[in-house]
This record gives C-alpha cells, structure tokens and sequence, in this order.
C-alpha cells in the first residue's frame, strides 16, 4: 500500500459481483474503498496515485488473531474485465489468498458519506472528488 497517509471511506456492495463491475467498469476517488456484505474480513481499498491514473487496489485482510490488517494482494483493476475482477474477488472471498503471509498495514478506514465515480472511457475522464474528510481532496 503506497499512500499510507490517506483515509479510505469503505462501502459495503451486496456481493462479489457487484463488487467485480464497479471496479472493473468504473472510475472511483483515491479515498474509495469497498467490502463484500458477509466478508467483514476482506477490503479493497484504492491505492491509485491520482483519479486519472490505473485503478489500484490494495487487498486488505483483518486478522482476528492479532486484530491487525494485513495487506495480501495488490490489483490493478483497470487491467481486468468483468470476468478476471470476479475471478480474483472470488479468489480471495474463498480464502486462496489467505495463505501469504501479508504486510502488516495500518489504514484509516472511515464510513462513507458521498462516494462519486464516473464511468472509464478510452480518452482521459476527470471523476467528481468525494465529498468527505478525505484527506486527499
């Protein structure tokens, strides 16, 4: 996780799917971070440098054991379809990530006020920022 600093808003999406089709079909503010209803566990927190550049997710895991956060995967969604975002999302809602050992991280997780994304498109889109105390606008 590169932006140790910053403060994500999480926000909970129904399913895996749900979750498949919003990172890989849109474009969402730095501070946007995501949880699966029934996975408390598991976050995909936005670790892109700006709201123009590749969407990357940094996989975040609670430990109930230590009650710490572990990262345990790092994804760049704008590099995937709708088929490989469920597959990965999947992947490590079933646990096939739960086996690297993770880096210890400390991320400011906040709930979300208002959470704006615009659709990708092939030229360049600047999305709405987020209108919270995120600390990156």
């Amino acid at each position: 996780m590169m932006h140790t600093d910053r403060a994500w808003c999480v926000s909970e999406v129904s399913s895996a799917e749900e979750l498949a089709e919003k990172l890989s079909s849109l474009t969402w503010c730095n501070c946007s971070a995501f949880q699966v209803a029934g996975h408390p566990r598991y976050y995909w927190l936005n670790d892109s440098t700006s709201p123009d550049a590749a969407q990357e997710y940094a996989v975040c895991r609670h430990d109930d054991v230590t009650d710490s956060i572990l990262q345990i995967e790092s994804i760049t969604f704008s590099w995937c379809d709708l088929v490989k975002s469920l597959m990965v999302i999947q992947n490590t809602l079933d646990g096939h990530d739960d086996h690297t050992l993770g880096t210890p991280v400390t991320p400011t997780l906040e709930p979300p006020i208002n959470t704006t994304a615009a659709p990708t498109a092939p030229d360049p889109i600047r999305p709405t920022p987020c209108i919270h105390r995120c600390r990156d606008f």
